[in-house]
């Protein structure tokens, strides 16, 4: 009863936080404003003490490159983890990938996910993001709520030339050589509340004195309306800054009955099909769009909440609504697929859709951090 209590009420925040609003004086929305007053200035606190020095940073010996975002949830942090991870050893150089690992069951300081061949965890002990990058094997991933802590584990295990914070940005403890921050093109700043009344973490002006690179992701392919970049670069004058956009894939295909279905491969394939999706992300409906888009005929999109862990009876919700709606193919994301029991039995053909990052002007975002690499050399 506690439980569903609970994610009601976490459930109600969330929906409270994502927009704009006027709270009414001893309301719900107006206790959540009080609250992140407080949040406010303990996050400001904290940020003045680091900039003090009164708090010290630690140093790892070699590169270290933070992603991350003023604005919890959704902008893309682990898709571009990946891109620069997979950028860096185009160059011939070893990257190592870090993470929080948000809600793992991990029990020591650190753990190592994968050595970018063998995975040695799953999603639920090491955390889904992870989880997820692990199984792109590609690249060393390493897990650890004290992040100086697990790069020195990194540096054990794999010497590398750098390492990648995924959603670092706020992990002030752990000196980086270059801060790239993340924003969401249609939706940057939030409701400019603080958590939980809204999203933000920090303030534009507070993340101004630390950003190298602004990056704003889910760009739209024309240029379109440009007001939301120049309300937040007021904030940034000097900052360097990039537009890309999160270009879906096929990452898998499970054929169903290798009889009668061919393999999709191409994303130009799926215009047409009639799909289920179901996913549990920050962001649901982006991924509902998003195959929209596509030209994906969606019958229905089943909704979980982030880090959401499925269980049986969710499976079986699954198929019994594809079947129902008379689906063609059941969709879901990659994240999603990376918590998924790998022996599910599903009654239709399962699409896994990856994200990748593409950069409006790549070259000149690969000569920057050709440039900051060669420099620390």
């Amino acid at each position: 009863m506690f439980k569903k209590w609970l994610n009601r009420l976490e459930e109600r925040v969330t929906q409270i936080s994502n927009r704009i609003y006027q709270p009414r004086i001893f309301s719900f929305e107006w206790l959540l404003v009080l609250i992140s007053y407080g949040y406010g200035l303990g996050a400001g606190l904290r940020l003045w003490l680091y900039e003090k020095e009164i708090l010290k940073q630690k140093t790892l010996p070699c590169f270290v490159i933070s992603i991350g975002n003023i604005v919890a949830g959704g902008a893309g942090k682990t898709p571009m983890a990946i891109y620069v991870a997979e950028l860096i050893k185009k160059m011939g150089k070893q990257p190592v990938v870090i993470s929080r690992g948000y809600k793992g069951k991990y029990k020591n300081d650190s753990m190592i996910v994968t050595d970018g061949n063998m995975i040695f965890s799953n999603a639920e002990n090491s955390g889904d993001e992870p989880h997820m990058m692990a199984k792109r094997r590609s690249f060393p991933v390493v897990v650890g709520k004290d992040r100086f802590k697990a790069g020195m584990r990194a540096m054990d295990a794999f010497n590398p030339d750098v390492i990648i914070l995924d959603d670092g940005f706020q992990h002030l403890k752990l000196k980086r050589d270059l801060d790239l921050l993340l924003l969401d093109y249609l939706n940057p700043l939030g409701n400019r509340r603080f958590l939980p009344a809204g999203r933000l973490r920090e303030t534009p002006k507070s993340s101004a004195q630390r950003a190298d690179v602004l990056i704003f992701t889910r760009s739209p392919d024309k240029e379109g309306n440009s007001e939301n970049i120049n309300r937040v670069l007021q904030y940034y004058p000097d900052c360097l800054w990039f537009k890309t956009v999160h270009a879906p894939f096929i990452f898998k295909h499970f054929v169903h009955n290798k009889n009668l279905t061919d393999s999709i491969t191409d994303v130009g394939m799926l215009r047409g099909k009639k799909a289920l999706l179901f996913s549990g992300i920050a962001k649901n409906k982006s991924f509902y769009h998003a195959m929209k888009e596509l030209g994906v005929n969606v019958l229905d999109h089943l909704e979980f909440k982030d880090h959401y862990r499925y269980k049986k009876s969710d499976i079986l919700m699954i198929n019994k609504s594809a079947a129902t709606v008379c689906a063609d193919v059941i969709m879901t994301t990659e994240k999603d697929w990376a918590k998924l029991d790998q022996d599910t039995n599903w009654i239709l053909d399962l699409i896994v859709m990856g994200i990748q990052i593409e950069f409006e002007d790549s070259q000149v975002f690969e000569s920057l951090l050709n440039s900051r690499l060669k420099n620390n050399e």
